[in-house]
């Protein structure tokens, strides 16, 4: 007897990935995968999940800190450290006898070294308060990306690269309830500055414009308000294709991703 998946098989799949399944649920996934008319399928739906979720970070574009915290952390540095060079040694005891030689007075290392001591923790600070700033980024959009695939309202599709692009995949999440796209692309290469990659949706056979994206890295997510409701019907198929940016929404370019018919 053959086992047939649920319609919401991938949402799932998606919180078994995150963690956010309970026990029953725990238990219907492993049955799927022991199961030889439906474990290939539901295996490299899961492989293809976790490759999604560990690449979402490495999509990240680093944040720069507020350039006036780091002015005002040399500044406040370097004004002491000025201040406790220039101040005067005391001048030595005078004696009726002889007159003083004229002496070079001496060079603070001690507090020019604790100057700089102060200077380098002051960088390591603004270092560790930028990668902290990353870090949660990270989380906030790893918390918006965990909401999407989980909604049971939401479309999921994984998108596998044509011979123009063999290595790229994309894992697409439509919500029909907010009407957007969110997409993460992997092994998907930056187009030049007069290209973009455009999303399709084919409704009755005719493409929908859906919207388009320029990945910046190899790993690269993306999310946008879709142009047309007809993009959030279901079930169809998706399309990317690579197209000039000033041209009309029409595909004419070459296709690159293609999600199941």
């Amino acid at each position: 007897m053959s086992t047939s998946l649920p319609e919401n098989w991938q949402q799932l799949l998606a919180g078994y990935v995150l963690d956010d399944v309970d026990e029953a649920e725990i238990a219907l996934v492993e049955q799927w995968l022991d199961d030889p008319t439906v474990g290939d399928e539901v295996a490299a739906e899961l492989e293809a999940l976790q490759g999604t979720w560990d690449v979402l970070p490495l999509g990240l574009a680093p944040v720069e800190p507020p350039s006036r915290l780091r002015d005002r952390i040399l500044t406040a540095v370097t004004e002491s450290t000025t201040a406790q060079a220039v101040t005067p040694a005391s001048p030595p005891a005078l004696t009726a006898s002889s007159p003083p030689p004229p002496t070079r007075p001496p060079i603070p290392w001690g507090k020019l070294l604790l100057g700089l001591g102060w200077v380098v923790t002051a960088l390591a600070l603004a270092v560790t308060w930028q990668e902290n700033q990353r870090l949660r980024l990270a989380l906030l959009q790893q918390e918006a990306v965990v909401a999407s695939f989980s909604q049971s309202t939401n479309h999921l599709y994984t998108l596998d690269g044509t011979e123009a692009e063999p290595d790229a995949t994309a894992r697409l999440v439509i919500s029909p309830a907010d009407q957007t796209a969110l997409i993460v692309t992997t092994d998907l290469p930056s187009l030049p500055t007069e290209q973009v990659y455009r999303l399709w949706a084919l409704v009755d056979s005719d493409p929908v414009f859906c919207g388009q994206f320029d990945p910046a890295t190899r790993q690269d997510t993306h999310q946008w308000a879709l142009p047309d409701a007809a993009c959030t019907a279901s079930p169809v198929q998706m399309l990317v294709t690579a197209e000039n940016r000033v041209d009309p929404p029409i595909p004419a370019g070459d296709l690159v991703l293609r999600s199941q018919s």
